[in-house]
C-alpha cells in the first residue's frame, strides 16, 4: 500500500486514470460540485477551476467555429470545381467544333491556378497565431 502513496502521476496519467474510472463506473460525466471536489483533492482552488472551465468552453467554441469555417471552405471549393469542369468542358467543345488553334487551355490554366489556391485553403489551411497550448488536441 505504501508504494501507491509514494507514486507520482503525471497530468496525462491522471487524465487517463480518471477517464477510465468514469467509464468503469458507467458514467462519462460528473456534476459541477463533484468537479470542484475533485479539483480540491488535487490542490486546485475553485477560482482556478472556474477559469479553466471558461477557457475550455472558449476553446471548444473556437474549435467549433474553425471546423464550420473549414466545412464552408470545402463546400465553396467543390462548387468552384464543378463550375470549372462545366465551363472549361464547354470551352473545349467550342474549341473542338470551331476551326483554328487550340486556345481553351489558357482560360483553363488561369482558372486552374485560382482553383488550386481554393483547394489549398480548404484542405490545408494555415493556422496563424496558434500557441503551443492551442495546438494540442485534447480528446
Amino acid at each position: 500500500m505504501n508504494e501507491f502513496l509514494s507514486k507520482q502521476y503525471g497530468k496525462d496519467e491522471v487524465d487517463r486514470i480518471i477517464r477510465r474510472a468514469l467509464r468503469m463506473k458507467k458514467e462519462d460525466s460528473i456534476n459541477h460540485q463533484e468537479l470542484i471536489d475533485t479539483a480540491r483533492e488535487f490542490g486546485i482552488d475553485p477560482q482556478t477551476l472556474e477559469t479553466a472551465i471558461e477557457k475550455d468552453k472558449e476553446a471548444f467554441e473556437n474549435e467549433k467555429a474553425r471546423r464550420t469555417r473549414l466545412l464552408r471552405r470545402k463546400a465553396r471549393f467543390h462548387r468552384h470545381l464543378w463550375s470549372y469542369i462545366i465551363v472549361i468542358g464547354a470551352l473545349l467543345l467550342i474549341n473542338i467544333v470551331t476551326p483554328g488553334p487550340w486556345w481553351f487551355q489558357w482560360p483553363g490554366l488561369g482558372w486552374g491556378i485560382g482553383l488550386a489556391f481554393n483547394f489549398k485553403a480548404a484542405y490545408f489551411p494555415i493556422q496563424k497565431g496558434m500557441s503551443s497550448e492551442d495546438s494540442v488536441i485534447v480528446p
